[in-house]
This record gives structure tokens, C-alpha cells and sequence, in this order.
């Protein structure tokens, strides 16, 4: 009944101004009186996590955000038997959907690297994945989990997927936001331990950029980092192409922010050795990235959580309601 009365006095009035010249209604008026409008919700991603005390510190302090979903980023207990880490996150595991780690698929001696087959179909049958790879819709956003731990390249199965996944979602005017997820990098600031993998960016991101992806999400480095907006550049793709020097605030930016977030508490922090020009911050800290989805879905907020409770990094995208 609220709903009709409204729209009847909204109606009314759009007629009183048409027929006496008062100009056009105000959108914003309009905009505020949709009882359809989406609720907030947010999002907490997280990689590396191990079975350590910060560890546990992480998903309390997850926990006490009441997220209505947490993206696991890869490397998960560090170990053979999961049973550690699947007992530490048993408060959101229900809320979880993860992608493959390398040290979730494969074994690490002193002979170097096997597949540990064992390893990995704990934590698929857990998640209940038939692949590494899938999609799912979360109200307005868009979800791409991939694999950096099975082929991906641009013959293969998964590129496949992602492409006729981000074709499909690109006619689908319900998805306002497309985030992508994986362990591996695509871009990095340079660190005493990991480095990026041009194949990765160089296959991937000119197909986000095509379709618009607004975030991806990545970890392996055991340390925080956010890139600018970021398009590629396919002369030389470890130099992309920074379209926004805005350091918190993008309003449709153009192309994608890379945020690495290996910080859910596994062993040891990586240390930087350089920082790189596509990077707005950077910084060594155990934690979470959390994602609010704000404003009917036009607002997306990024803060990282410190597990000493500061927010030690702050961004906002902000997409224009008229933008559809």
C-alpha cells in the first residue's frame, strides 16, 4: 500500500510540473523514493592464512565484521592435512568460496615442487568445487574465481571460461560490478620472495579490460598492495597504464585496480625491495581487505582491517546510478 501511494504522489507530481512549467522533476527525488533499492552488504577477502595465532586473529576480526561473504585467496593451512585451518575458519566457513594456491595443489621438499593431489581434494571437497575455476553472481556483483595453479593460457579450458563468462555477464544489466579472484599475481611491487607472472596479465587483463572487470583480487605475496587503475599496455606489460592518479576516490575510473592481499596470517611477512609506479600503497601487516557494497550498488568501499583493528588502507569507486 506504501509503495501505491507513493507512486501515485510521485506521478502527480511529475504532472503538476509538466503542466505548470516548473521544470524537470528532480532525479534525486526519484532515485530516493525506490522502495526496490539494494541492501548493503560487504565482502572480506583474505590469502596466505596458515594455522598460526594471527591466523586466528584474521577471522575473529572477520568474524566480528558479519560479512555475508569471505573470498579465500589461496594458501591455505600450509600443511598436508587441512585439518587445522579448516577447524580455525569453522566460524565463516559457510560463507566461503575459495580459489586454488600453489601450496594447496602442490608439495614443496628440498627436490623442489610434486603435485599433492591429497593436498588439493581436501579443500575441493570441502568447497564442494567440481573445478578450480567457476562464477557466481552475489546480488549485484559478479564473481570469476580462477585457478594460477592449472593451465590457464589462451588455448586452454579455463580461458574458455573466463571469456565466455565475462561475454554473458556484459548482457546482463542485473551486474553492476564485476570482481575477479585468484592467487597468483598479475602485477606486484617488487618483494624478497615472489614475482608476478607476465603470462597471467598479459592473457588476462586486455579481456578484463574488454568487459569491463572493476576489481581483481589477488594474493601470494605475503604482504598489502593496491595498484591505480590500471590498462594494459601491450608494448610493455610490466609498465600498464596508470588512467587515474587519484590516490582514494575513482569515479568510473577506466580500467582495473589490482589489490594483492597475502595477509591472513601465514608464517612470515614478505619485505619490499622496491615499490612500483603503478602502486598507491603498500605495506607489511596481517589482516583483511574489506568490501562494502554501498549506496543501491553504485558504491563500492575497500578498507583493509589490520588485525590490530586500524584501517590501514581506504578506497572508493564510485559508478554514476545513470551508468547502467
Amino acid at each position: 500500500m506504501r509503495a501505491i501511494i507513493l507512486l501515485i504522489s510521485l506521478t502527480a507530481l511529475i504532472l503538476f510540473q509538466i503542466l505548470f512549467g516548473l521544470g524537470e522533476v528532480d532525479s534525486q527525488m526519484i532515485y530516493a523514493s525506490n522502495e526496490t533499492m539494494t541492501r548493503d552488504f560487504n565482502v572480506a577477502a583474505t590469502g596466505d592464512w596458515g594455522c598460526k595465532p594471527e591466523t586466528i586473529d584474521t577471522v575473529g576480526n572477520i568474524s566480528a565484521k558479519n560479512p555475508e561473504l569471505v573470498l579465500g585467496l589461496g594458501d591455505y593451512a600450509y600443511r598436508n592435512n587441512a585439518t587445522c585451518w579448516f577447524q580455525i575458519t569453522d566460524p565463516i566457513s559457510d560463507k566461503m568460496k575459495i580459489v586454488i594456491g600453489n601450496h594447496d595443489a602442490f608439495q614443496y621438499t628440498q627436490n623442489g615442487s610434486q603435485p599433492s593431489p591429497v593436498r588439493l581434494k581436501q579443500y575441493m571437497s570441502h568447497f564442494n568445487l567440481t573445478h578450480q575455476y567457476y562464477s557466481f553472481d552475489y546480488r549485484n556483483v559478479h564473481f570469476i574465481a580462477m585457478s594460477t595453479e592449472t593451465l590457464f593460457g589462451n588455448a586452454s579450458k579455463q580461458y574458455n571460461f573466463v571469456k565466455n563468462d565475462l561475454q554473458k555477464v556484459a548482457l546482463n544489466n542485473n551486474v553492476k560490478w564485476i570482481i575477479v579472484f585468484y592467487h597468483k599475481l598479475a602485477y606486484s611491487s617488487p618483494s624478497n620472495s615472489t614475482k608476478s607472472l607476465p603470462k597471467l596479465r598479459e592473457i588476462y587483463h586486455p579481456l578484463f579490460e574488454k568487459y569491463g572487470v572493476d576489481l581483481v583480487l589477488q594474493a601470494h605475496n605475503h604482504n598489502y598492495q593496491r595498484t591505480y587503475p590500471l590498462k594494459f599496455n601491450p608494448i610493455n606489460s610490466s609498465n600498464p597504464i596508470v588512467t587515474d592518479k587519484n590516490t582514494f576516490n575513482y569515479n568510473n575510473p577506466d580500467g582495473q585496480i589490482f589489490a594483492t592481499v597475502g595477509t591472513g596470517g601465514a608464517n612470515q611477512l614478505h619485505e619490499f625491495t622496491g615499490k612500483a609506479p603503478q602502486t598507491v600503497v603498500q605495506f607489511k601487516a596481517f589482516g583483511f581487505l574489506n568490501l562494502d557494497i554501498t549506496r543501491n550498488g553504485t558504491k563500492l568501499i575497500g578498507n583493509f582491517v589490520d588485525n590490530n583493528g586500524s584501517i590501514r588502507d581506504h578506497f572508493a569507486i564510485t559508478k554514476s546510478k545513470n551508468n547502467d
